[in-house]
């Protein structure tokens, strides 16, 4: 409901059109995302826009770069994978086929070892995972459990959104605080 970040460029009749969008599941998602844009027609300075809901995203970085050519991705795999300090052959095999999955629980810690290729100072990494963070729900946030507030979100989550946005922005730096600040592991 609260949307991506769209981004737009300015077509040369002065009107803006969205090129694409990024999207983030949570919270916690750090990441880069790349957007390509249309090449610019000779001469022509372009604008770009991007459109967003206000409040709802952090953007700490923004770059407009020229991408030379395409990177070959080396994919390599976890040589040994530990759990709370022990090797841990099945939790490997379950990582290494994708047919398995993985599940962790709050508190699991896993170490994965990784042999890198030779040089591997001439590489930038990137990791790359499949799966899912289910971790959302803190004791801090049962205090203000409302059930009427929930079924709102779920069967009128615009007019829910309308009306909680006052609320939310009152409130936005102390649950910020509380979120950060609260345990998420045992």
């Amino acid at each position: 409901m609260l949307g991506g970040i769209d981004v737009l460029v300015e077509q040369p009749d002065g009107e803006f059109r969205c090129v694409g969008s990024v999207n983030e599941t949570g919270p916690l998602a750090i990441d880069v995302h790349v957007v390509p844009l249309p090449s610019s027609a000779a001469g022509h300075e372009r604008k770009v826009q991007l459109r967003l809901t206000r409040g709802h995203w952090r953007i700490d970085y923004l770059a407009l770069v020229c991408l030379e050519s395409a990177a070959t991705p080396i994919s390599v795999r976890p040589s040994e994978v530990f759990h709370s300090s022990v090797v841990d052959r099945e939790a490997k095999q379950r990582l290494l086929d994708s047919t398995l999955t993985l599940t962790t629980f709050p508190g699991d810690e896993y170490m994965l070892v990784y042999d890198l290729p030779g040089f591997a100072e001439d590489y930038e990494l990137f990791v790359e995972s499949r799966g899912y963070y289910i971790e959302w729900m803190r004791d801090e946030w049962l205090a203000d459990e409302d059930m009427t507030r929930a079924a709102e979100m779920f069967l009128a989550p615009q007019q829910a959104l309308r009306r909680l946005a006052p609320e939310f922005k009152q409130v936005e730096a102390e649950m910020e605080n509380v979120f950060w600040n609260s345990k998420y592991a045992k």
